[in-house]
């Protein structure tokens, strides 16, 4: 952009205000000043210099504490435009904008600021390049669902702003990216444990090969590979668990979920306490339930339509004789099509993201940890169904798993609805908690 604009033929420099800051300047919309000259030329080397002491003005009427930092934000646009005046050989104005920019480091230098004087010079001038720029196009060239493409996106940012530009990277400085990753708070630090750390190198490692596809970084180079130290902390975080004898998620007892059960319909949250109901007698997983249709259920069966894996996906799961006055309740109530009414989407198109922080709530309230989740009925629901006998091939038809033997996986139909029926029966919870 020049920010000129040209009055009785003459050009004034002009650069509008941010209508937040506009009262700060008595309401004025527009800086404007005349470069007093008829050449365009000339104008367009004087309102550099008039575009960046106001950009300062805005940056301190915004509270800006940072020396410089607006025109740091706007870095980018000078360097472009000294990009375009190099390509169309015009080394007047690419001279007169270089040296405002120079002055402008200048200023900051005398002033104490050596760091933001040196980055302003070398990156406006070319000499560095910022990472943030460059995320865009990394961004739109990500094939991923949503929700993992905004969460690399995220730990890419996290990335960018670390290191700034790409120049800063090399193997010593991203161990001590990690070292600040792993830092307790109160230490400046994320307080991340090794999985964190983990998805923030993958989305690093991503951005760093497409700098490296863009020709923008060394492709003789790869520097985020986990420190030893992370690795280190994972074999001994696998040790513990090793020791403990965790296993992740871990399976309520059948009179624990009755228990919770009882707090949901103590509490008053029906629709929680009808999902629970729904978990502990079909042992489908908590985004399948919440995506049942009333047009998909019935008091005979359910038709799992959306499943995470393929070997769930449009199965039928009978319904247990004790959830039949639940189902029938559900289909009353009704008032949108889904037998569990009222729940709304997240942006990711999924329904079971609230209710799911609720039973987090409940369960977190009656004594259970962060191993105990809901998808932890669904375990509870195998663990019976295997102590009642029933075969590990009808079992995976029931829940949606992947059958464990290539004949039955590759080959078989799966279980008759009435062979179905007859497993679900044996499933048996206590009558009080």
């Amino acid at each position: 952009m020049s920010h000129l604009e040209k009055r009785a033929n003459r050009w004034y420099a002009v650069l509008t205000i941010p209508e937040d800051v506009r009262p700060k300047f008595g309401g004025k919309m527009r800086f404007v000043k005349s470069t007093r000259t008829t050449d365009k030329r000339v104008a367009q080397s004087r309102a550099y210099a008039l575009v960046a002491e106001w950009k300062d003005q805005i940056a301190k009427a915004q509270g800006n504490d940072e020396p410089g930092g607006s025109f740091f934000d706007g870095v980018l646009e000078y360097r472009q435009q000294l990009e375009e005046l190099r390509r169309s050989n015009d080394l007047q104005h690419y001279e007169a904008l270089a040296g405002s920019i120079i002055n402008k480091a200048e200023k900051l230098d005398a002033q104490g600021n050596h760091e933001d004087a040196q980055r302003l010079a070398s990156v406006a001038l070319g000499q560095r390049t910022p990472i943030t720029p460059e995320l865009i196009e990394w961004r739109n060239n990500l094939h991923l669902k949503q929700k993992t493409a905004e969460q690399m996106e995220k730990d890419a940012k996290r990335m960018a702003d670390y290191f700034e530009v790409i120049e800063a990277i090399n193997t010593e400085s991203v161990r001590e990216w990690a070292k600040v990753l792993m830092a307790p708070k109160e230490q400046d630090g994320h307080g991340y444990g090794v999985s964190s750390v983990k998805r923030c190198f993958s989305a690093a490692r991503s951005v760093w090969h497409h700098l490296q596809e863009t020709g923008k970084s060394p492709t003789d180079q790869e520097p985020f590979k986990l420190p030893s130290f992370v690795l280190r902390q994972e074999r001994a975080d696998n040790a513990s668990k090793a020791r403990e004898g965790s296993k992740g998620r871990a399976a309520f007892d059948s009179a624990s979920v009755v228990r919770l059960h009882r707090a949901a319909v103590d509490k008053g949250d029906h629709s929680l306490a009808g999902l629970i109901v729904l978990g502990m007698f079909t042992g489908a997983r908590i985004e399948e339930l919440c995506s049942l249709r009333t047009d998909d259920s019935s008091l005979d069966k359910l038709m799992i339509i959306d499943s995470k894996t393929p070997a769930g996906v449009r199965r039928e799961v009978p319904v247990h004789s004790q959830m039949k006055p639940t189902i029938k309740r559900l289909l009353a109530e009704s008032k949108d099509g889904y037998l569990l009414s009222g729940l709304t989407f997240n942006k990711y198109g999924d329904r079971s993201n609230a209710i799911g922080k609720r039973f987090g709530r409940l369960k977190a309230h009656h004594g259970f940890g962060p191993s105990y989740v809901f998808h932890s009925i669904r375990k509870t629901v195998v663990t019976l169904l295997e102590d009642a006998g029933v075969s590990e091939n009808l079992t995976a038809d029931i829940v949606g798993h992947e059958k464990p033997r290539i004949t039955y996986g590759l080959y078989s139909g799966g279980h008759s609805l009435k062979s179905k029926q007859e497993a679900i029966d044996l499933i048996r919870y206590p009558a009080k908690a």
